[in-house]
């Protein structure tokens, strides 16, 4: 599958990105920002204005400080959110769609999926834009 490049944030709450994570990344040809959000007095809107995709890393249940990062993240950007959980449970799906997530993947799925289902909103989430188009492409593994 072949798109043109991409800016993805990845927002991740520990000190560095789950390894499992950067693999999934590594199959993207992506300029990739990583975001620490529990520092949420830290982060500013305006990073996220010209991103394609926004990766958020949620291990753990949605709490407070997170649904506060991503409602701060929506007030930049509009762009494609999907939560990367580690299960799919029916209370974090709702609670992460609810929060302003697009889709909420887990990382048991089969990675050929998360990585058909970003290109889908990324594709979309570019057809709703009049700005020029940046190159972004998925390497098949």
């Amino acid at each position: 599958m072949e798109l043109t490049p991409a800016k993805v944030a990845l927002l991740h709450t520990g000190q560095h990105p789950n390894d499992r994570v950067l693999r999934l990344l590594a199959r993207f040809d992506i300029q990739t920002i990583h975001v620490n959000v529990s520092a949420t007095d830290r982060l500013d809107p305006d990073q996220f204005a010209d991103c394609d995709l926004i990766l958020f890393e949620a291990f753990d249940p949605v709490s407070n400080e997170n649904q506060a990062a991503l409602n701060w993240i929506r007030m930049g950007s509009r762009a494609p959110l999907v939560m990367l959980t580690n299960g799919l449970r029916a209370e974090r799906t709702i609670s992460g769609l609810m929060a302003g997530a697009d889709a909420v993947m887990s990382l048991t799925m089969s990675w050929d999926v998360i990585v058909a289902h970003c290109y889908a909103l990324v594709r979309r989430w570019r057809l709703g834009q009049s700005t020029s188009v940046r190159p972004f492409t998925i390497q098949s593994h």
